[in-house]
């Protein structure tokens, strides 16, 4: 029922933008929020520079996945870009709705994008993984760090935590001295995303993996994955109550109103917990890389990525749209406007680096480049949504942590045909 509203909303909007594109140039589909808002932004500021028309359609998120598949699917023409959270390329790259770039690029001259590009920024704009042709530009630069209250850590004794373990300790000395008010760690447990964008580091922290190298065995139920799901329950018990529901403004506003000590979260965040007007917290909390577990801590990358549909009529104007959005100027004009760059030279600018909403710039960028990618698979939506609903009810107690794993397992075994 969902997926036929879902779909009876995309065509609706694949309609209202067909009658816009009829005089736009260019016609860019885009999420709500700010990595939409930014690149609404930017097409203004072209279509006043180029004299040329350019149309945005924004959509909540779930929206701009369904109206693009649809488009893609009917090979509609009806948007010439859209703007992409990175573990959706390989749904609308294999399925054949994004344009290869490669001879885009032959004819600018160039052989690929610059490498001014941070290389993980690159490497989940080809498909396959880091190997294939480029189908998408990097436009914002998402990758997950470890956010915490240094003064709060250094009382329970951890100066500034390296290991899930240093988390941990501290953590439940905090929340046993918080008594109900205050607590060590918070986390996002409601069902989907949510949880399995908060479980994924820690999963692979431990060596964990959803899949084996070459994707032909589901490897969820594992000694490691174990491993990671033992530490998870054990945050989750100096967390507050209630996480299983928890999704970003919940964890969000624990942070910000100091109620709790540290969280994984995404740089967006940054700029409300730097806000005197939003957060108690100004110039308090600490963001370092995604702590070890067994194994080195790894970021999950949520870069927004522009492709060109593939049924686009107007694909050379695209990509010089896309060509001149990610240029250093434009990315550093998308840095101020609120959106993390994508470019080493946005990253380490001094202009931007002195400020203090940006002082967190050289730990994300070394986040991004010790950051690993969403499972890489065409179903990842659907692979999500199942992890996500077992990983909640372990973090409900409605299910064993052990049941949680054995479960996915098999969902994930279902939805891909791999065993």
């Amino acid at each position: 029922m969902v997926r036929k509203l879902c779909l009876a909303l995309a065509v609706a909007a694949s309609a209202l933008a067909m009658s816009a594109s009829a005089w736009a140039d260019i016609t860019i589909l885009v999420p709500s929020g700010s990595e939409g808002d930014g690149l609404r932004a930017a097409a203004a500021d072209y279509a006043k520079l180029k004299g040329t028309k350019v149309e945005t359609v924004q959509a909540p998120y779930a929206n701009v996945f369904e109206q693009g598949a649809n488009a893609g699917a009917t090979k509609s023409g009806v948007f010439d870009i859209i703007l992409m959270d990175d573990p959706w390329i390989p749904f609308f790259a294999e399925n054949g709705h994004l344009e290869d770039l490669a001879s885009y690029f032959k004819n600018a001259g160039v052989e690929g994008p610059d490498n001014d590009f941070l290389s993980k920024s690159l490497a989940i704009c080809r498909n396959p993984y880091n190997e294939g042709p480029y189908v998408c530009l990097p436009y914002v630069g998402n990758a997950q760090m470890f956010f915490y209250d240094a003064a709060k850590f250094k009382e329970a004794g951890v100066e500034a935590p390296k290991t899930w373990d240093d988390v941990l300790k501290a953590a439940k000395m905090l929340t046993e001295q918080g008594g109900g008010r205050y607590f060590g760690y918070v986390f996002r447990g409601g069902q989907g995303n949510p949880v399995v964008a908060d479980f994924m580091p820690i999963f692979w922290s431990y060596g964990a993996n959803m899949f084996n190298e070459d994707r032909t065995k589901v490897t969820i139920d594992t000694p490691e994955g174990a491993e990671a799901m033992k530490m998870f329950m054990a945050l989750r018990d100096v967390s507050p109550k209630g996480v299983e529901s928890y999704n970003a403004n919940e964890v969000g506003t624990a942070m910000a109103a100091g109620t709790a000590a540290s969280s994984i979260n995404w740089p967006n965040w940054v700029a409300t917990f730097e806000d005197p007007s939003q957060s108690k917290m100004v110039g308090k909390i600490s963001y370092s890389p995604i702590p070890a577990g067994t194994k080195p801590g790894s970021s999950e990358i949520g870069h927004w990525t522009m492709g060109i549909m593939a049924a686009s009529k107007n694909k050379q104007e695209a990509f010089d749209f896309m060509m001149w959005a990610t240029s250093p100027q434009q990315i550093r004009i998308s840095a101020e406007r609120g959106n993390p760059p994508v470019r080493a030279s946005v990253f380490t600018d001094p202009e931007l680096t002195k400020q203090e909403k940006f002082r967190h710039y050289p730990v994300l960028m070394e986040a991004i480049e010790a950051s690993t990618p969403r499972p890489r698979h065409p179903k990842w939506p659907e692979i999500e949504n199942a992890f996500g609903i077992e990983l909640s009810k372990a973090v409900a107690g409605t299910i064993k942590p052990e049941e949680a794993l054995k479960n996915s397992q098999a969902a994930v075994q279902e939805i891909t045909g791999i065993k």
